[in-house]
């Protein structure tokens, strides 16, 4: 799998970013994109390489604003998947995965940028992110998907994990990737610490060397040990590969992934 637009650089950027955040820093700056970039530019001129049966999909998030995002999959698909992906990502960075759920899972697959960033003009707003998952989420079940996935990875997992009260109906499994669970920056925060209700499938898998992810993880566990839920899937990698990294890196992890969209695929209803 392959990143589009990182650099080396960039990666030192993005490390540097996700470990001021797991150590408990209280702000960052999102970047803005080519302000050429919206929500209606094709996919193609965003990002480059674009997986098959990827489309160009305008989400419409709290307040009304327009964010741009990427449906990939068939439309005939019963199960999917919502990414909230990390601080300093774009749908750019998560196609080439998304592709690869696709083509394994059979599952349809909805990315989309937050505000302020990729394809999703104006200014950042860290508070509105829960409420645009609660509409991805919609927005998915409204194109025919039964049975949604939602995956957080690093701080987009503060962002789904405070979403879980308000979304339509439990989702089919929740997935973490390298949990960051509270985050604060441009126009508010989140925290999923929360003893929120958790759906009964839940799946994490993260980085061991990181001793803030591992406390994440930890919360989770002892969340779900409260909540008298099945125990968690777990996948520990003994590395300090984080986020999308962490993907990218170890074919462990992607196959963690794959069996957690697949658990979908067998429930009915």
């Amino acid at each position: 799998m392959r990143r589009p637009h990182v650099g080396r650089a960039g990666v030192a950027m993005v490390t540097g970013v996700v470990l001021l955040l797991a150590a408990g820093a209280v702000g960052w700056h999102l970047a803005t994109d080519d302000p050429a970039i919206g929500p209606r530019t094709s996919l193609a001129d965003q990002c480059g390489d674009v997986p098959p049966n990827a489309d160009r999909v305008e989400l419409t998030g709290s307040g009304g604003r327009v964010l741009g995002a990427a449906l990939v999959g068939p439309s005939s698909a019963k199960v999917g998947v919502v990414l909230r992906q990390g601080a300093s990502q774009t749908i750019c960075d998560w196609l080439p995965w998304a592709g690869d759920v696709v083509a394994k899972t059979g599952a349809r697959v909805l990315l989309f940028d937050r505000r302020g960033s990729g394809s999703s003009p104006g200014a950042a707003d860290l508070a509105a992110e829960p409420t645009d998952l609660v509409r991805a989420v919609r927005l998915l079940r409204g194109r025919g998907v039964d049975r949604v996935v939602v995956v957080g990875s690093s701080m987009g997992n503060a962002v789904t994990f405070s979403a879980l009260p308000d979304l339509p109906t439990p989702p089919c499994a929740l997935v973490a990737i390298s949990p960051v669970l509270a985050a604060s920056g441009a126009g508010g925060s989140v925290d999923g610490r929360s003893a929120t209700p958790y759906p009964r499938s839940l799946w994490v898998t993260w980085e061991e060397q990181n001793p803030h992810i591992v406390t994440g993880v930890r919360l989770i566990r002892s969340q779900a040990r409260q909540q008298h839920l099945p125990a968690p899937h777990l996948h520990g990698v003994a590395t300090l590969d984080h986020s999308i990294t962490l993907v990218e890196q170890h074919a462990d992890v992607r196959d963690f992934l794959l069996k957690a969209v697949r658990s979908c695929s067998r429930v009915t209803g």
